[in-house]
């Protein structure tokens, strides 16, 4: 069995390398192969599942009607390969517009699903212009079955890897939704998402966050039929702002074998509202936000504490939509765990209003290539008897298991192990320590790691450290400095 699985393993690498060579031959950049080839698998997967309705339909003697039937449907129009220009002729004109047309003549109606297709292919194009190899890259993509669990598993891997070379080689585009496996698996382990539970990311980018909780959740429970189809439609929710990472992420998200994921495309920041119904919100949030980013001040009026920072106004966000008995898992730039003004304020409220329990500081690189800014992961939950935070216990990573340089190559020692295996006790150690509540308070709700078992002795601290230390101080030093800027300009 495993001979056969490695084999189907090796022949799906080849088919997606086939299909990449092909791109790359007719000029298509990695950027731009990475969305062709994730929309054909769109295509490719929502025809399989239309096929299985099929099949389980006719099982119980009943009709389905296909949403893409006739020539539109993927199992027709993709077997013409002799006829490479009138296939590519078909797809430019006729299936796009039968994708894309909000005109229920000639487009797919306006259910949730068609109006879910016309988001994605109103915002994607076919960059080949040959019909010879886009038919070649068809044929390809034919050969995968989404049905298939190995297809699927080594597909999810090798997309993740392909999004992993995109964002690196165009840190300024992809480097805003990506975020490392390991960073998201260790929060994931952390927030545990269960059966049942709605699990939200308000920028899902690439949908890692949404991706590893449903494999999560699957590793961790025997599902009933019913837990299943709620599995399916009503457990992951996300928006995303840019229509490619949408794309990227819907597919994402079926090869993690999700097809119902409630994922809307919009700028989360606008349509945010303090007043969230406590049925509308969340068991679990999961978020890398956005930072950096600068917001209009007409845009701020739906928050309670105004900031042009789109960091602070996305923790407010969080916390708006965190159910009663919620989880959240946050990655933040260290300076809303210090600076002072909104982010203070925000820091004040979820102190009093949500338990705080753990703050992960990462080591500054971990992001690399896409930013050096230092970071940490900021976990909270809800409690139902609405009690506030206590303590926080703090753990300083200082080795993720890579390099901290752009190429991020594998290192020993990692401590993410060592992370999981303390935190729900809350050893303490020389890497993690406690902090009471009328201390933090005492600090002007500061919550930055600051180690009390490190001594700064420079003498003995390796170069690498002592550099990031003093880019991580220069960080905080601009971050004041800006907050001063904008004080002077009001």
């Amino acid at each position: 069995m495993t001979n056969k699985t490695d084999h189907r393993r090796q022949e799906v690498q080849q088919i997606v390398k086939n299909a990449c060579d092909q791109l790359n031959q007719e000029g298509v950049d990695a950027r731009n192969y990475v969305e062709q080839l994730a929309w054909l698998f769109f295509l490719k997967a929502f025809d399989e599942a239309e096929t299985r309705r099929e099949e389980e339909a006719a099982f119980d003697d009943k009709e389905y009607e296909r949403r893409l039937s006739g020539e539109y449907a993927w199992s027709n129009w993709a077997k013409d390969t002799d006829h490479a220009d009138q296939m590519l002729e078909f797809v430019d004109g006729k299936l796009w517009i039968k994708l894309t047309s909000p005109d229920p003549k000639k487009g797919m109606g306006d259910e949730p699903l068609a109006q879910r297709f016309r988001r994605i292919f109103d915002n994607v194009r076919n960059y080949c212009r040959r019909g010879t190899t886009f038919a070649r890259v068809v044929q390809q993509v034919d050969k995968l079955h989404f049905s298939s669990e190995t297809d699927v598993i080594v597909l999810s891997e090798i997309y993740e890897d392909l999004l992993k070379r995109v964002a690196a080689d165009s840190a300024g585009y992809a480097g805003e939704f990506y975020t490392q496996r390991h960073i998201i698996r260790a929060m994931v382990e952390v927030v545990q998402p269960k059966s049942g539970n709605r699990v939200y990311d308000p920028c899902f980018g690439t949908a890692g966050f949404l991706g590893e909780s449903a494999d999560y959740i699957r590793r961790n429970n025997t599902l009933s039929g019913p837990q299943l189809d709620a599995l399916q439609q009503k457990t992951f929710f996300g928006m995303e702002i840019k229509p490619l990472t949408y794309l990227l992420g819907t597919m994402n998200m079926i090869l993690h074998g999700i097809e119902g994921a409630n994922l809307e495309l919009t700028n989360t920041l606008e349509v945010h509202s303090q007043n969230v119904g406590e049925k509308a919100k969340y068991d679990v949030i999961l978020s890398n936000p956005p930072y950096g980013g600068k917001m209009a001040q007409e845009m701020q009026t739906n928050f309670r504490v105004h900031s042009g920072a789109t960091e602070c106004l996305f923790v407010q966000h969080i916390m708006a939509n965190l159910a009663k008995g919620g989880r959240a898992g946050v990655v933040i730039p260290e300076g809303v765990l210090f600076r002072g003004g909104p982010d203070q304020k925000v820091r004040k409220e979820l102190l009093e209003q949500f338990n705080v329990h753990t703050i992960l500081s990462l080591p500054a690189g971990c992001f690399l290539p896409y930013t050096g800014v230092k970071t940490n992961v900021i976990f909270f939950d809800r409690p139902k008897d609405g009690s506030a935070t206590k303590n926080v216990w703090f753990y300083e990573l200082t080795n993720d298991g890579f390099e901290l340089k752009s190429t991020r190559k594998p290192l020993e020692g990692n401590q993410i192990p060592d992370f999981l295996a303390k935190w729900q006790m809350r050893e303490e150690d020389e890497n993690s320590w406690s902090i009471p509540i009328e201390e933090i308070i005492e600090r002007g709700y500061d919550l930055s790691a600051k180690n009390p078992n490190r001594k700064d002795d420079y003498e003995h601290r390796p170069a690498l450290e002592l550099v990031q230390s003093i880019k991580a101080k220069e960080e905080r030093i601009m971050d004041l400095l800006n907050e001063l800027e904008g004080i002077l300009e009001k």
